[in-house]
């Protein structure tokens, strides 16, 4: 008796599982997945868009608002004008004698500030006793009122009894009015504005000193790279995205 053989190709297929539909429950928990990936992020980010709305684009826009109207005093509703409020004040020559002095006072403060700020921060990242605390001491004038800052200064720099015309009377100069002239009072204005910032840029120098690998310094001294040079090859060009940083916050305070 023979045996019917069957082929490969008429076999019977073995029975395919059937699907299992997942529960609402979690196609609910999916549903939200996706959703918290999707909208959680613009969630995190709300609140400084928020607050820079209400505290900094508000204000920048009713300021260009307001500039357009001339508004008179007891007056509900203001007279639009257009562009001339920015036409008398272009002719103004006050206008421009300030315009001058801040920039006259941008500029020689803000370089010698930088700099010195750079020197500060370099030598803060060196191995020193205390340097914890010297580190905390260069904020003190950050943290300073400038109510106080502006007394304690327009005392130094004082024609009768001021501490700077005392020392330069040690070297034959006789009293000098700082405030009475531009550049006195220039550069009065500017010290003051450099012993309260320049331990603020130091500290922002110094956290990017210490981002620098020091195998780079190590390889430098080895192939005898002064500490000079190693400053001037190795630590400057690599703070240059910082120090634009620097430049760029300090223009903005300054103007």
């Amino acid at each position: 008796m023979t045996v019917p053989t069957t082929s490969p190709s008429h076999a019977a297929a073995p029975p395919r599982p059937s699907r299992i539909e997942p529960s609402p429950q979690r196609v609910r928990a999916a549903k939200r997945s996706r959703l918290d990936m999707k909208v959680s992020p613009y969630l995190y980010i709300a609140p400084f868009f928020i607050v820079f709305g209400i505290f900094g684009a508000y204000p920048l826009i009713y300021t260009a608002w307001v500039a357009l109207h001339d508004w008179e005093v007891g007056t509900d509703s203001p007279t639009f004008v257009g562009l001339d409020n920015f036409t008398k004040i272009l002719a103004d020559s006050n206008f421009w004698n300030a315009v001058m002095n801040t920039i006259g006072i941008f500029l020689i403060s803000t370089i010698p500030q930088l700099l010195l700020a750079l020197v500060l921060a370099n030598a803060l990242n060196k191995k020193l006793r205390g340097r914890t605390l010297l580190r905390m001491g260069v904020l003190i004038p950050n943290i300073t009122s400038v109510a106080a800052v502006a007394i304690v200064f327009s005392q130094l720099y004082s024609r009768d009894f001021g501490f700077i015309n005392w020392m330069l009377h040690f070297v034959g100069l006789g009293p000098y009015e700082w405030q009475a002239y531009k550049w006195s009072s220039w550069v009065a204005i500017s010290t003051m504005v450099d012993w309260r910032w320049i331990g603020y840029n130091s500290l922002i120098y110094l956290a990017a000193m210490q981002s620098i690998p020091r195998d780079i310094y190590e390889s430098a001294a080895l192939d005898g790279a002064s500490q000079s040079k190693q400053f001037w090859r190795i630590t400057v060009p690599m703070l240059r995205p910082t120090i634009l940083f620097t430049v760029i916050v300090t223009t903005i305070g300054a103007l």
